[in-house]
């Protein structure tokens, strides 16, 4: 992380510096004690005042000065949300800590990995390490209230001197997420800005709230589709792998005030004992927190249950991150809402009724709701978090380095010793894609550099081997093993009928992807060599020849002829055909007619459904087959009977009320492959 480098070598000149030019240049480096802005004064209202939305460019500009002004905060922008708007991530800990990041991420690297390391210096580690804690506020946008948190939350860590911020800012590296989603933020808060103060005031918006996926952006974790997820991804499961993991999260409005770690029952096996024990610490101490501050409706251990889809909270347990939310009651997005006693109930998970129990003693009476009640309570679970960490850090690193440990031994003496991914696939190129989304997971790969052995199958070079022998195992286990949601009382209700599930119950990458992974009982022995990067998608360009194919089998080929048609121009000379099978003689890209069922040797070495492509120049060809991986193959001799290929016309309705996930999905798929498309509204 070079951005945060603050070499030791300058501390020399910069004391002498200091000596010299006396105490006036100290005071113009160290703001004087609350010249910092608070956020009512830089933003003119509270954080969650009625009817008020901060805006992102606005916060944006309060972070960046908050860390010119203060050397407890620094602001790394990561890159660009999906529609070009900053997506920063915040290091908050003592100027002392700042200055030698590089070296604690080293020793957090180690500790989450620590293979082939002494114990004794894993114990030496643990003594000068800080427990790293990563929160995230506003993934999803109309839950605005912790978007509007954060600047208060940064404000008071920046500001406060007491016993308890020292020990935070000495003993943790703090590193924020302020918001996961900036594009629907801005969306949301202009959307309702716009609207405040007339009959349609808190109406819903009338798009997704991020350009393609919504309110999906969360089930992205697996898959890191989504350039705020790449960004995310960076953070959690490569260069910092923190200890704990908060999302902080807004759900209906008519139970309890907030949910807090640790999940309800049915967990998701296959983590560290540990990581399950750190939700539990650290949620009981969250909710001590929130009732001494006499905060009430705090309700554990229900609602939300341990078997998840792979969103970013569900997924880092498997990281051997304790990997949490809290999930607090609605207003109307910025109004205020009013709940009579007898709108409240309760009917979730382990909250059969909205009555007292050991995980709910503090019944919320009903009343107004504001976003000021969520960012206070919100604010409240990410001190404790942080809080937490501070009182044990020793133990937190301890625990660290122990799950790591035993998760790796656990994988080493498991029924299923490696996962192998064949070099021979169905589509190589899509196979490459999924070994490179592994390493986005931060997960050891090796590849094959000759032929081997394992478990009776023969496996050609190049072959990925993905051992179950290293800390993330659980992450390799599920992403790549046969999932089953489990059937019993906990996942019945009272009269034996299913508790429908939540919507992806197994996040198989395998199965997403159409790859073929086969589970290694023994060890594999093989000359094998751990990838230390993507592995690039080759793509080649045969030359001396005027006809070319690709493989009618790889889904980018379907790019690659969209490209050309595109970039080709109608009078270019271009042709691009289609071998012809048993469906059919005409059809667009993707169509049925050109990917049936039947695979048949159509002749010169081409099948059925292969593209044929002539006219076309070179410089053309080697840009598309770099953009894409896919290889044009000279064709030579007779070419099969095949059809023309036209650019296909895809309308793709796009309904208002919300609008529609499938759609912004489908919308996604459709531009990865360069399909071109018209979105039609309702007036269409």
């Amino acid at each position: 992380m070079t951005a945060h480098r603050r070499p030791v070598v300058r501390l020399v000149p910069l004391l002498l510096v200091l000596t010299l030019a006396g105490p006036g240049l100290l005071a113009q480096n160290a703001p004087a004690p609350g010249s910092l802005p608070t956020p009512d004064r830089f933003f003119g209202f509270q954080m969650g005042a009625d009817r008020k939305l901060a805006r992102w460019d606005k916060i944006v500009e309060y972070y960046h000065l908050l860390a010119k002004q203060s050397d407890r905060m620094q602001v790394e922008v990561m890159g660009q949300s999906t529609e070009g708007h900053p997506f920063l991530a915040l290091y908050i800990s003592s100027p002392a800590n700042l200055a030698k990041l590089d070296r604690l991420r080293q020793i957090n690297a180690t500790l989450s990995d620590p293979r082939g390391v002494a114990e004794a210096e894993i114990k030496k580690l643990a003594a000068e390490g800080k427990a790293v804690i990563v929160q995230s506020m506003g993934l999803h946008s109309t839950e605005v209230a912790s978007a509007q948190m954060a600047p208060e939350l940064m404000y008071d860590l920046l500001t406060r001197d007491d016993d308890e911020t020292t020990r935070i800012l000495d003993n943790v590296i703090a590193i924020m997420i302020p918001c996961f989603n900036p594009d629907g933020q801005i969306m949301v808060t202009d959307w309702y800005n716009k609207y405040v103060g007339t009959e349609y005031e808190a109406a819903g918006l009338p798009w997704l709230y991020q350009k393609y996926v919504g309110h999906d952006n969360n089930r992205d974790a697996f898959q890191t589709n989504q350039v705020e997820s790449q960004h995310a991804a960076k953070i959690l499961f490569r260069d910092w792998i923190p200890q704990a993991y908060v999302d902080h999260h807004q759900m209906g409005a008519y139970g309890a005030r907030i949910y807090v770690p640790p999940y309800a029952e049915p967990i998701r096996p296959g983590g560290d004992p540990l990581v399950w024990r750190e939700m539990s610490w650290y949620g009981g101490h969250i909710a001590y927190k929130e009732e001494e501050a006499g905060k009430s409706g705090v309700v554990n251990a229900a609602i939300y249950s341990g078997w998840g889809h792979m969103g970013f909270h569900w997924i880092t347990p498997f990281h051997n991150i304790a990997g949490m939310l809290t999930e607090s009651a609605s207003a109307r997005l910025a109004t205020p809402l009013f709940l009579h006693p007898d709108q409240l109930s309760g009917g979730a998970r382990n909250l059969p009724e909205y009555e007292p129990q050991t995980t709910f003693p503090n019944l919320w009476p009903g009343g107004w709701w504001r976003v000021r009640d969520i960012v206070e309570m919100q604010k409240i679970a990410a001190w404790a978090t942080l809080d937490v960490a501070a009182r044990h850090r020793e133990t937190v690193l301890w625990s660290a380095y122990l799950k790591a440990k035993r998760q790796t031994e656990r994988g080493a003496a498991g029924e299923t010793s490696a996962y192998i991914v064949p070099a021979a696939q169905h589509d190589p190129l899509t196979a490459t894609k999924m070994i490179n989304k592994l390493l986005d997971q931060g997960i050891e790969v090796h590849r094959a550099a000759a032929e081997f052995v394992a478990d009776g199958r023969v496996y050609g070079a190049g072959s990925f081997v993905v051992s179950m022998a290293q800390p993330k195992m659980g992450v390799v286990r599920w992403l790549l093993g046969r999932t089953f949601y489990p059937d019993n009382t906990y996942t019945r209700d009272r009269d034996g009928n299913p508790i429908r599930p939540y919507d992806m119950s197994t996040d198989t990458m395998t199965e997403f992807m159409g790859v073929g992974s086969d589970p290694a009982a023994e060890p594999v022995k093989a000359d094998l060599v751990k990838l230390t990067a993507h592995v690039p998608l080759p793509g080649a360009v045969a030359a001396d020849v005027s006809t070319w194919s690709l493989d009618g089998r790889l889904n980018d080929s379907y790019k690659a002829v969209n490209l050309l048609l595109a970039k080709g121009g109608a009078s270019s000379g271009l042709s691009v055909r289609r071998v012809a099978g048993a469906t059919g003689t005409t059809g667009t890209v993707g169509s049925a007619s050109a990917t049936g069922a039947t695979r048949t040797d159509a002749g010169n070495g081409l099948r059925a459904g292969d593209f044929i492509v002539s006219g076309a120049q070179a410089g053309l060809l080697k840009e598309i087959a770099a953009e894409t991986g896919v290889e044009f193959a000279p064709v030579k001799g007779e070419v099969p009977d095949a059809y023309a290929i036209r650019t296909p016309r895809v309308g793709m309705y796009q309904r208002y009320y919300g609008g529609n996930m499938d759609e912004g999905w489908t919308r996604f798929m459709l531009e990865m492959f360069a399909f071109p498309y018209t979105s039609i509204k309702d007036a269409d």
